[in-house]
């Protein structure tokens, strides 16, 4: 469990690393419609998977809406960054479902299911 939690908070630098990198660029460049979207949601909040996935949905949505804006960097960096967020959510959703059904598990043991 503890290892669970170190892994988690050592993925959650990596994302706000690779935050940062981009934010860094983006500035640089003064390329302003990545700067918006990427501070529509980041510093992250907070870890939770929701913060997240809404951290992912918006990244797409720039790739999508706006791949003009992005250059070899950036679609590099965007790329490292979404292979992260979908681990980070995958094991959250994985960490979810073990833990619901250990405690279907535990209720059983116990007649409560």
């Amino acid at each position: 469990m503890i290892s669970e939690v170190v892994d988690r908070n050592a993925r959650v630098q990596e994302v706000n690393t690779i935050c940062m990198r981009l934010f860094d660029a983006w500035c640089e460049a003064r390329n302003l419609t990545p700067l918006a979207y990427l501070m529509h949601c980041w510093p992250l909040s907070d870890s939770r998977a929701g913060t997240i996935r809404r951290l992912q949905e918006t990244m797409k949505d720039l790739r999508r809406n706006h791949a003009d804006k992005l250059d070899l960097y950036a679609l590099s960096v965007l790329g490292e960054l979404a292979s992260s967020l979908d681990e980070l959510i995958d094991r959250a959703e994985t960490s979810a479902r073990h833990s619901f059904a250990n405690s279907l598990q535990s209720c059983s043991a116990r007649g409560e299911g």
